[in-house]
């Protein structure tokens, strides 16, 4: 079992912020009160559409993850080393950004804790 512990707040303006700061030249209040939330959606989906993957690391979850999944867990380290696994007495707590979320879909699509963290991927960077 996989369970959701946090994750970061209002994550499409996060990485919308992200991927404006280093071009806009626009302080970062403007760059949060200026754009309208389909206006993020577009600039994300364009951005990621020509591979820029970057930005959706600034947005970070971390799970609880029962021991059962040990192994694929340590399948996934030895391939993506961009996770934080800390042991627990009943399994891990794992931090991990939505980049990360995103490529484990394409390298570990049976693993069951990729299809657990896959539904906190947001329909706009599907």
């Amino acid at each position: 079992m996989v369970k959701l512990i946090s994750s970061t707040t209002n994550i499409l303006q996060t990485v919308s912020v992200a991927a404006r700061v280093c071009y806009s030249g626009l302080p970062i209040d403007r760059l949060l009160s200026e754009f309208s939330t389909e206006d993020n959606r577009r600039l994300i989906k364009k951005v990621t559409g020509m591979g820029h993957l970057s930005v959706v690391e600034h947005a970070v979850f971390t799970f609880t993850v029962e021991e059962s999944l040990k192994d694929e867990l340590f399948s996934i380290m030895m391939e993506k080393p961009y996770l934080s696994i800390s042991r627990t007495e009943n399994g891990f707590i794992v931090t991990l950004n939505l980049r990360t979320m995103k490529e484990l879909q394409s390298l570990f699509p049976d693993f069951e804790f990729t299809k657990a963290i896959s539904k906190y991927i947001p329909e706009w960077l599907k």
